[in-house]
C-alpha cells in the first residue's frame, strides 16, 4: 500500500475521505435500482477492495487538486460533483 501524503493536513484528508465515501454510496444508491441483481447480491452491500482503493485515490486527488482553494459551496457539494465526474471518466476508459 502506498503512503498517503496529507497536503492539507490529516483532518482535512479524513473529512474529505468521509465525504468521498458518502458520495460513492449516494451514487451507488442511484445506480443500483437500474441493475439486475440476485437476492444475495442485494443483501451484500459491503465494499470491495477496489471500492476501498477508489475512495482512497479520489480522496488523495481531491485533496491535492484543491490545496489552498477557498470553498464557495459545502464540502459535500464539491466532492459530490468531483466524484461523479471522476467515476464517469473512469467508466469511459
Amino acid at each position: 500500500m502506498s503512503i498517503t501524503v496529507f497536503p492539507n493536513g490529516f483532518d482535512s484528508w479524513q473529512k474529505t475521505h468521509f465525504e468521498v465515501v458518502e458520495a460513492l454510496c449516494y451514487l451507488r444508491d442511484i445506480e443500483e435500482p437500474q441493475l439486475q441483481k440476485s437476492f444475495s447480491e442485494m443483501l451484500n452491500r459491503s465494499a470491495t477492495e477496489s471500492m476501498y482503493q477508489l475512495a482512497r485515490e479520489l480522496t488523495d486527488k481531491f485533496e491535492e487538486t484543491t490545496k489552498g482553494q477557498l470553498r464557495d459551496r459545502t464540502l459535500f457539494e464539491e466532492i459530490e460533483e468531483f466524484v461523479a465526474r471522476e467515476v464517469k471518466e473512469r467508466a469511459g476508459q
